[in-house]
């Protein structure tokens, strides 16, 4: 049975952290329960009397070959010989080109591997390709190392002792996803939670598994999110990015990863995407944001972002007749759409008019579901 592939297109996730975290041992943990094809190779230490003396690999198909062994020699990466030819020879026979829906095994790309420019080609043409692709990725100043970190597709994952247990699955719903994750975003006062619920509705009329679920969560970071928002508490951007990190990554671990799995239609009233444009219009990096937050919260099937024009947001939320939250005012407002509109086109995503009657919004949204997002 082939993998059951998210709809959002983003099939390569990188895998990158300190050494001794467990890159390996993830990478392995993730490809044990994924479905055939898969071709590639995984690198592990060599020890001797305690003693590490080098490095293996073993391309998933059970070739074994030295990569690098404890002695001078050309080329040469710290105390270790790195063999190219044999390295060459065994990794870009397990990286060949094969049947469509493969899946791409790289562990790692690293100082030792990048020795070989054969090989660096073969990872450009798989980072650029339509293949799936679960590989780890090295440190270091050296510059196909820092154009691998430059791209911007590849999902990006820094394992850590805290997080490396968790990976697991999250990384699995990226090869293996039976169901979907939706996410609904734009300003307050743009109407997105009620075309939520609106479809959620919908969904379940026609039999199918829906869950609907909103950022910040009811949990207890999320109830302490909202506490500081309408109590306007002047924490620093920093302060309220690391709040809604650990309330995604509680939601996510308890909440979407099980349901993706369980093949449920997931609607979420707001996710990560609102991190990057109400903390990143407060000066924080985006680019961090993005990466930090794609960690720990799977990447979304589609967005739907309802624009709307900053004066009726701020119309719609004087209606409510409630005092105001941190973020509600024009300027602020006005500096979260842009960032929204910056970052739309690097999601699967659909623009729809806020102004517009819900009943019209359903019928473009569902449209745009007819078209493979549906399991």
């Amino acid at each position: 049975m082939a993998m059951r592939l998210p709809a959002h297109g983003r099939h390569k996730v990188l895998v990158h952290g300190l050494p001794g975290t467990g890159k390996t041992t993830l990478i392995s943990r993730v490809i044990e329960e994924l479905p055939d094809p898969k071709r590639g190779f995984l690198t592990r230490e060599v020890r001797e009397g305690g003693r590490r003396v080098g490095f293996k690999i073993r391309t998933l198909d059970g070739r074994e070959a030295w990569l690098a062994k404890r002695g001078r020699g050309w080329p040469q990466v710290g105390k270790y010989r790195v063999f190219l030819e044999i390295f060459e020879k065994l990794a870009l026979s397990a990286l060949a080109p094969s049947e469509p829906g493969t899946l791409y095994v790289v562990d790692e790309i690293g100082k030792m591997e990048i020795f070989s420019e054969a090989f660096c080609q073969r990872i450009r043409e798989l980072l650029s390709g339509p293949e799936p692709v679960l590989a780890s990725v090295g440190y270091g100043k050296v510059p196909f190392l820092e154009e691998i970190f430059r791209l911007e597709s590849p999902v990006f994952c820094e394992i850590t002792p805290e997080n490396r247990d968790y990976l697991v699955e999250r990384i699995r719903v990226e090869f293996e996803r039976p169901g979907r994750l939706i996410v609904f975003e734009g300003l307050d006062g743009s109407g997105k939670s009620t075309l939520a619920q609106e479809l959620a509705r919908k969904l379940k009329e026609e039999g199918l598994r829906v869950l609907l679920t909103r950022e910040p969560t009811g949990g207890e970071w999320g109830q302490k999110i909202r506490e500081h928002l309408q109590k306007r508490t002047p924490l620093s951007p920093q302060a309220y990015a690391e709040l809604f990190f650990r309330d995604r990554w509680e939601h996510a671990q308890k909440v979407l990863v099980p349901a993706l799995a369980r093949g449920k239609i997931v609607l979420c009233d707001r996710y990560y995407l609102s991190t990057l444009a109400y903390q990143g219009s407060q000066g924080l990096s985006v680019k961090d944001l993005w990466r930090r937050n794609e960690t720990v919260a799977p990447v979304p099937d589609l967005v739907v972002f309802v624009d709307v024009p900053v004066e009726l947001a701020l119309e719609r939320i004087r209606a409510r007749n409630t005092p105001r939250e941190l973020y509600e005012r024009e300027e602020e407002l006005s500096a979260i759409r842009k960032i929204y509109l910056q970052v739309l086109p690097r999601f699967r995503h659909l623009k729809l008019s806020g102004d517009r009657p819900v009943e019209e919004l359903l019928e473009k949204l569902r449209k745009e579901l007819a078209e493979g997002l549906l399991p």
